[in-house]
């Protein structure tokens, strides 16, 4: 749960405490991935890795 406002690491938009959100944490070649979406970013990732 968030305790203070972030931002959407995608569009900048604001995700304040008790919003729903995604939180990301992975591995790619590059380095670890640790990121805050809305709920509007984290659909198009879903759909982009749904992808066949």
């Amino acid at each position: 749960m968030l305790r203070n406002p972030h931002e959407c690491d995608r569009c900048g938009t604001t995700i304040r405490p008790g919003d729903e959100y995604a939180a990301v944490d992975g591995i790619a070649p590059d380095g670890e991935i640790r990121t805050l979406l809305c709920v509007s970013c984290a659909g198009a990732l879903s759909r982009f890795l749904d992808e066949e």
